[in-house]
């Protein structure tokens, strides 16, 4: 029942009664048993069975039933704003066959500025391959012969590109998993792909696919963000002309739905940069928009990447109650399935943080726990090494020394042999090791401010791992001390 009982609860009232109305006409039969319960209880499979005095083939013959009824009435109501456009389209063909051709060629060449203007190279295939068939007999069957073919080649590099772009997120979410060579060459390679797309190509579809593409990308690799902050006026003339090309051509559906995108991305720059005042703007508009598209599944990776930047921000502006402000909104609405593993990782570890930061230290570690245990985190290493540090943090906190040490001995035996990149990670060890020590109090407040002083020189460049803990003097004197508050 988990999957339905998260679909039916999310469901306006609206989209509810009209579920009710197509499923089961009103009538008090199974399913408006199975959706009535679902909407206003939690119960297991087990129960439902009971409740209906059904078998378990016929339970779940019924709700594969049910689920196919939700997704034809969703796909029924996925609304595309340039379904005019398409729909006549889809009349193109049979211009041939009739009886006015002077006026069906018109109608055609009308049709076809508008699919330019829309970038809809797809669409614009159909209409040239008409035009070329309906001038057989014209000097301009080769003028229209030629678009037809250009066109072929334009649609599929949109689509290519297309493909790329969604590509360039799962890959992006690899290699902030695992901050390796290899995965951020495959970054690499597909940019350049973009690049090279869009410059074949004069394209407004092109341009906002590469260009937020590329600002993630520089906001994301650290080797990138050095030079950021020159590149404000460049970067501010790019997300304003996105926003220009979203508002001339409204009707898009890939531009509707991606609306929300340039304030993200504006965010993600100006907290990057340090511009604190800029990014507390947009962050205010993110947060106004959140709850209209927080259950839009598309966007996981946009959230995900707005979240690691609010605990940067929270790190400025050492503002708790804002870094957890969306927490309730966010577990309600994101549908992160385990199978997204950036997404799912990530989000769970903000979780974390934010309790960490409320100084909710046995919940964070509970949080990380959950999570090691939901995934395998053994090949994004980088990753798997930084939980099970904050997890060993929280437990050193908290004077759980044992466990502690467990995961101190694990990571030791993942950090053996690894190169001078990974020093960060061996120092926070040490760290640890050292807190955990029985000697004078004193001494070991003196040497772990010494540590802590040069795992934060130490952790500005490279790999830059646990980079959301701060320790101040207060948890610093709570660690080291043998008697936990």
């Amino acid at each position: 029942m988990d999957v339905l009982n998260k679909t039916i609860k999310k469901l306006s009232e609206d989209e509810y009664q009209e579920l009710i109305s197509f499923v089961s006409g009103k009538r008090r039969n199974k399913p408006f048993i199975v959706l009535e319960t679902a909407r206003n209880e939690d119960r297991t499979d087990g129960e439902m069975m009971e409740l209906l005095e059904v078998n378990p083939s016929a339970y779940y013959t019924l709700k594969s039933r049910l689920n196919d009824k939700i997704a034809e009435l969703f796909s029924k109501n996925v609304q595309s704003p340039i379904n005019v456009l398409m729909n006549e389209v889809t009349k193109v063909p049979a211009h041939i066959y009739g009886t006015n051709r002077e006026f069906s060629i018109r109608a055609l060449v009308d049709l076809e500025k508008q699919l330019i203007e829309y970038d809809l190279s797809s669409e614009l295939i159909v209409v040239y391959k008409t035009l070329a068939q309906l001038h057989l007999y014209t000097d301009q069957y080769d003028h229209y012969n030629t678009l037809y073919n250009k066109h072929v080649a334009f649609s599929l590099a949109v689509s290519k590109a297309e493909g790329i772009f969604y590509r360039f997120i799962k890959v992006l979410g690899d290699y902030l998993l695992k901050r390796d060579d290899k995965t951020l060459e495959d970054l690499v390679v597909m940019k350049r792909e973009l690049n090279n797309i869009g410059e074949m190509y004069d394209s407004h579809r092109l341009f906002v696919i590469y260009n937020i593409v590329n600002i993630y990308y520089q906001c994301s690799v650290s080797e990138q963000r050095e030079g950021l902050k020159s590149k404000e006026i460049e970067i501010e003339k790019i997300l304003n002309g996105i926003t220009g090309i979203f508002g001339k051509y409204e009707q898009d559906t890939l531009y509707q739905n991606m609306g929300f995108i340039t304030d993200f991305l504006n965010f993600e720059y100006y907290q990057k940069t340090g511009n604190q005042v800029r990014a507390d703007f947009y962050y205010d508009k993110i947060k106004e928009a959140l709850p209209g598209i927080v259950n839009k599944h598309f966007i996981h990776f946009f959230i995900i990447q707005s979240l690691n930047s609010k605990v940067e921000k929270y790190l400025s502006d050492k503002d708790s109650p804002a870094l957890s402000e969306l927490d309730e909104l966010l577990v309600s609405n994101l549908d992160i399935g385990i199978h997204e593993t950036y997404h799912f990782i990530s989000f769970r570890k903000f979780l974390a943080i934010s309790k960490f930061c409320k100084h909710d230290y046995a919940g964070a570690a509970k949080t990380v726990n959950e999570l090691r245990n939901a995934l395998s985190l053994k090949k994004y290493l980088f990753t798997d090494v930084e939980c099970k540090l904050f997890q060993a943090l929280q437990y050193c906190i908290m004077g759980e020394d044992g466990l502690c040490q467990q995961i101190i001995s694990s990571v030791k035996r993942q950090l053996n042999g690894k190169d001078e990149s990974w020093e960060p990670a061996q120092l926070f060890i040490k760290i640890l090791k050292t807190s955990l020590k029985p000697t004078d109090l004193r001494k070991k407040i003196k040497r772990l401010n010494v540590l802590w002083e040069e795992f934060d020189a130490k952790n500005s460049a490279g790999i830059q791992i646990l980079r959301f803990v701060r320790l101040d003097d207060g948890l610093i004197r709570r660690m080291a001390n043998p008697i936990k508050e």
